[in-house]
């Protein structure tokens, strides 16, 4: 699928995009869901149950609010301004968090309610953001520059998080809980408001909606699902790989408890995050503009079963560095690639409506498989866990190679509502 813009205006959005993604995903190094926030409930808390807890919120904010505002998304013929007013909401919250952490720091239970607040609203406002994120994306950037632009984002933000990885864990070690964890949630609010704004600047084409999104209802988003097979058989296999993305919060928690990991050691496994974050951006946007985004999400099965599989297998504290490495990959692989891949299926003026209804209907058993993992953590610690993971990963990988076509040079199709 191609954009209606001329050259040099691809090539302006796609920087605008570039610096987006890159600031993004340093912010996001600053409260890493699977080192950074782990360690910060655990100062709040034992609970392993809240350990999940972290991504189950996220993946809930994340994947299903988009159907809320994706009819009225469709209905807008520009949208980067609310993705922009959207986006500082996202970014408020971490003030909310360092707030916490100044005003209340003994009252670890408030604390750590507060947290989970923020936290949601945090998510809620990014997955209520992406159906006019992606429909921009759709609108401005071919889908042939659409891998080498989270590539080299990710690769930047990956790059530059090795640095801010290791500048978080000198002021964990030098300052601790609350005033070291309050200065990663403000970097990480000065990181991505940073860089937010030339989102703004994006040279956006009016699109007409289509006749039908004034009359769509939200009840009939299972029939967008059930009128397109390949999209359905992608929610599949992400549920499916659900299983393995639940484990990647409890690898920070198993280092503590198994081999006494100090917060050096987490912001060590951060900056291995990141570095692994710059090489999983660049190969999966790689492999995605050469062979097709369905390649890329083989790659990240592959990547998922290797993390499960060593982290269960070959439990070491030589080992742990390695797990974060491969379940890095598997993250990203999926986590750009599937939703390119929906991009894929329709044209722009449905994106918003087709990245919401994948997200409905793949977020939910996403977002609370980790509260159970947390549960059976609880329950028969961590390896059954790790086992569950890497299967996860072997069923998604068989179901994007039997049921997962790819959709490169074929006409996206129109569902009519």
């Amino acid at each position: 699928m191609r954009t209606s813009l001329p050259e040099q205006d691809v090539r302006w959005n796609f920087g605008a995009a570039v610096i987006d993604a890159a600031g993004w995903g340093v912010g996001m190094s600053m409260v890493s869901s699977t080192t950074i926030l782990p360690l910060f409930v655990r100062q709040l808390t034992p609970s392993p149950q809240a350990v999940g807890l972290i991504q189950a919120v996220m993946l809930f904010g994340w994947l299903v609010p988009g159907i809320l505002v994706s009819g009225h998304i469709d209905r807008l013929r520009r949208v980067k301004m609310s993705v922009l007013w959207i986006a500082v909401v996202e970014r408020l919250a971490l003030l909310g968090m360092a707030g916490l952490c100044f005003a209340i720091p003994n009252q670890r239970q408030t604390v750590l309610w507060g947290f989970f607040g923020c936290w949601l609203v945090m998510n809620c406002a990014m997955g209520a953001n992406m159906p006019g994120y992606y429909k921009l994306i759709a609108k401005t950037i071919p889908a042939s520059k659409r891998g080498s632009l989270y590539g080299i984002g990710g690769a930047i933000s990956g790059l530059l998080g090795i640095g801010s990885a290791q500048l978080g864990g000198y002021i964990l070690e030098r300052w601790e809980y609350p005033n070291g964890f309050a200065a990663c949630f403000l970097l990480a609010f000065f990181f991505q408001s940073l860089t937010v704004f030339p989102l703004g600047m994006m040279r956006e084409p009016a699109v007409e909606p289509p006749a039908s999104s004034a009359v769509r209802p939200r009840t009939r988003a299972l029939a967008v699902l059930r009128a397109d097979p390949r999209l359905m058989a992608l929610v599949i296999a992400v549920t499916c790989f659900g299983f393995n993305q639940m484990i990647a919060g409890f690898f920070t928690t198993y280092g503590m408890e198994r081999f006494g990991a100090t917060p050096a050691d987490v912001a060590m496994y951060n900056a291995v995050s990141n570095g692994a974050r710059a090489v999983a951006f660049l190969l999966a946007g790689a492999v995605a503009d050469r062979w097709g985004n369905r390649s890329a999400l083989l790659l990240g099965s592959a990547a998922g079963i290797c993390s499960g599989s060593l982290a269960w297998l070959s439990p070491s504290p030589v080992a742990l560095p390695i797990v974060f490495a491969f379940q890095e990959l598997a993250a990203q692989a999926w986590g750009v690639c599937a939703m390119n891949y929906v991009l894929e299926l329709c044209p722009p003026s449905r994106s918003a409506t087709y990245t919401a209804v994948f997200g409905l209907f793949s977020g939910p058993s996403r977002a609370g498989l980790p509260l159970v993992a947390g549960e059976i953590v609880r329950l028969a610690g961590y390896p059954p866990i790790f086992a569950i993971g890497a299967v996860g990963a072997v069923v998604a990988l068989l179901t994007v190679l039997l049921r997962v076509s790819e959709p490169r040079h074929k006409p996206p199709q129109t569902v009519e509502l």
